[in-house]
């Protein structure tokens, strides 16, 4: 049974901190030694390949998706088979440094093998050979049935606590709820878990376009100032290459511009951009009006299309490709840059 330890304290007379300084990072700003961090994201949707990435830069430490990394140990818990496991790291090769513990239990584990599990994991961090403790997913460890009942859920999280306060960064990876759910509360099950979790982090499909099938938008809640509030990225599959990317909307205007200039040639007058949507070719996900406009405004400010017309209804924003006439007449001078 617990002792109760009732001794209440003068906030300002308390001990500074022991130990690990809970600013140390092992990634900035998302996985901080003795917090937990929770990733949440869609099935199937990258984010057991996002951890190797991850994993992978640990094993030298320097930068990940440009945000400092440390050096770091790491045990994975995790519910696919080494052969699974295997396969991604042909792709994203990690080294040593990172240890695997494939299925430990039958079933679901009860509470005590649960935490029977974490003891072990704690005597590795006395040996001084474990920073960072990762269970992918939940779900597959959560003892007990639900993961709606807060009872359940700390039966979980105590354990992993009581890890992290040696010093050990802890990362959860899990499953969103089955509605859509506002940034920061993706989350499946009990509210419970949001609020014991220091790191709340989330991983989107950046956009429906064919050019952004491995780009991805990693969004963060944290007790912390220093985790940010949205990176972009992408991975090139196959190779352990992951990259970040600063201006997105630049990079999805440069990837399909030639596919815009191409159906501009296909007419021989100005159009609108609803107009040039209409062409799009059924093989390809279309751009959303909004998007599509935005492309054309950036182009001719860019001097790469002429624009006519005044934005208005009878007269809307008509789109062309520049002609030698329009350089004889110097109607090429762009329209002032928006970006």
């Amino acid at each position: 049974m617990n002792a109760l330890d009732f001794n209440p304290r003068p906030l300002d007379q308390l001990d500074p901190p022991q130990g690990v300084a809970p600013e140390e990072w092992l990634w900035d700003g998302y996985l901080a030694r003795g917090g937990i961090t929770l990733l949440t994201s869609r099935w199937k949707s990258g984010k057991t390949t996002l951890l190797a990435g991850l994993l992978r830069a640990l094993g030298g430490g320097g930068t990940f998706l440009g945000r400092p990394c440390a050096a770091a140990s790491a045990l994975v818990v995790s519910e696919e088979s080494a052969a699974q496991w295997a396969e991604r790291v042909r792709a994203v090769p990690v080294g040593p440094h990172t240890l695997l513990v494939s299925r430990p239990f039958a079933g679901r584990p009860t509470p005590d093998q649960w935490a029977g599990l974490v003891g072990r994991a704690r005597e590795v961090r006395a040996a001084g050979n474990l920073d960072l403790f990762v269970v992918d997913p939940l779900a597959s460890f959560l003892p007990g049935r639900s993961d709606s009942d807060p009872a359940t859920l700390l039966d979980l999280l105590h354990p992993l606590r009581a890890l992290a306060e040696t010093g050990v960064a802890v990362l959860v990876l899990h499953h969103p709820r089955k509605k859509a759910a506002e940034e920061g509360s993706a989350a499946r099950g009990s509210g419970a878990l949001l609020g014991f979790v220091d790191v709340i982090l989330e991983l989107h499909r950046s956009g429906t376009l064919a050019a952004d099938a491995t780009r991805r938008r990693l969004t963060g809640l944290s007790r912390r100032p220093q985790t940010p509030e949205s990176l972009t990225y992408e991975w090139v599959p196959g190779t352990p290459e992951f990259r970040a990317v600063a201006d997105v909307r630049s990079a999805r205007f440069r990837e399909n511009w030639a596919a815009v200039r191409a159906l501009l040639a296909t007419r021989e007058r100005a159009v609108t951009h609803k107009e040039l949507l209409a062409d799009w070719p059924a093989d390809q996900p279309p751009p959303s009006a909004t998007t599509l406009y935005e492309w054309l405004t950036r182009a001719a400010a860019e001097g790469l299309v002429v624009r006519t017309g005044n934005g208005t209804k009878p007269e809307p924003f008509r789109f062309r490709l520049p002609n030698e006439l329009d350089e004889m007449l110097g109607r090429l001078d762009p329209l002032p840059p928006r970006w």
